[in-house]
């Protein structure tokens, strides 16, 4: 009975200790703190795009550093939002699938405004190490990705001219859209 009661309790200690994490990468990622981030990994974890066909190369980084670096060099204000991860434990190993959605702004260059937004899953391995549970591996899969500029409001006048440019009947209509 006792037994029982220990077992129980180390696996609701384990899918919290798996929560906090996933609340803690959203927070850290989208915060630019890239040493936090990369603490959640185990110190050889990776973050990868699972490239699906007609996708471009998408990010394979592995290691502590790299995931730091990573982070810190986001060009993007961004926030995730996850949702529940159904998490499966085996041991000190651990599986989960979480749900996501994606905002990003990139706005370096104002008045011009690139967003990005997604939406997808991770799939996640995470391995018990002496400091608790980390992320081993951590797949994005996109169901949709999109990435839209913005130009704003360009307060200039536009360049009418005197006269209009000379007009010819006989060329036909471009439609441009």
């Amino acid at each position: 009975m006792l037994a029982e009661i220990t077992r129980r309790l180390q696996e609701v200690e384990d899918r919290l200790a798996i929560l906090q994490i996933e609340g803690a990468y959203s927070t850290a990622y989208d915060g630019v703190r890239g040493a936090e981030w990369a603490a959640l990994f185990t110190d050889d974890g990776i973050y990868q795009g699972r490239q699906l066909e007609g996708m471009g190369e998408l990010n394979f980084v592995q290691g502590k550093q790299a995931l730091t670096d990573f982070c810190n060099s986001n060009p993007l204000s961004c926030i995730h939002q996850l949702g529940v991860p159904e998490i499966s434990i085996d041991g000190d190993s651990a599986l989960s699938r979480v749900n996501f959605t994606f905002r990003g702004f990139e706005t370096g260059r104002v008045p011009l405004v690139q967003k990005t937004e997604a939406q997808g899953y991770y799939d996640v391995a995470y391995k018990r190490t002496a400091s608790g549970w980390r992320i081993r591996r951590r797949f994005t899969v996109y169901f949709e990705r999109s990435r839209v500029t913005t130009y704003g409001y360009e307060p200039s006048i536009s360049p009418f001219g005197e006269v209009n440019p000379p007009y010819d009947d006989s060329v036909p209509y471009k439609d441009r859209r």
